[in-house]
């Protein structure tokens, strides 16, 4: 072989592109790790890193879901402050209330309730089942939670569900080979 030549085999190069596969599908919201990560294992790759992988995807779109959401959070309080402000004052001296629908009250309320009785672990620890991790993070930080804290938890919950997954696909796949 010439130096500089590529020297990959294409048994390397397929599960190269499988590891790239796993991040991204690691990386999408609702197809989540702990779907990505046995998936690649039992297409034969190596389970560390397909774990590795998977795991990096989805904590990397967990950590900008918060990080932009705490954001946007931010800025629509903030422009909620300056329209309130700008708005007519009535004659009790009360700026009138945002109109919110009856709907959005009570899918805030139900939030507001789930992470008033389990609070952050257990919307963490739920999250992958239910809604996606990036969701979680986002739910998490529009009620308030900070973006730190909440990758935090989510992301420690995804590498115990990632975890737990690649256990449970490898042992699955000892059980059939043997």
């Amino acid at each position: 072989m010439l130096p500089g030549r590529n020297t990959h085999t294409g048994a390397e190069a397929v599960e190269i592109g499988g590891l790239i596969g796993v991040f991204l599908g690691g990386a999408l919201p609702w197809l989540e790790a702990i779907i990505v990560i046995p998936a690649g294992i039992v297409a034969g790759l190596n389970p560390i890193a397909v774990t590795v992988a998977g795991l990096t995807g989805n904590l990397l779109t967990v950590a900008l879901t918060a990080y932009y959401g705490e954001r946007l959070r931010h800025w629509w309080l903030d422009r909620r402050a300056r329209r309130a402000a700008r708005a007519p004052v009535d004659t009790a001296g009360t700026a009138p209330p945002a109109p919110v629908s009856e709907r959005a009250a009570a899918r805030r309320e139900r939030i507001r309730r789930i992470l008033n009785r389990w609070g952050m672990p257990g919307l963490a620890v739920l999250g992958p089942l239910g809604i996606g991790t990036q969701l979680s993070a986002a739910v998490a930080v529009s009620m308030g939670v900070t973006a730190r804290r909440a990758t935090v938890w989510v992301g420690t919950a995804t590498l115990a569900w990632g975890a737990l997954a690649a256990g449970l696909a490898i042992a699955g796949m000892d059980l059939f080979v043997s």
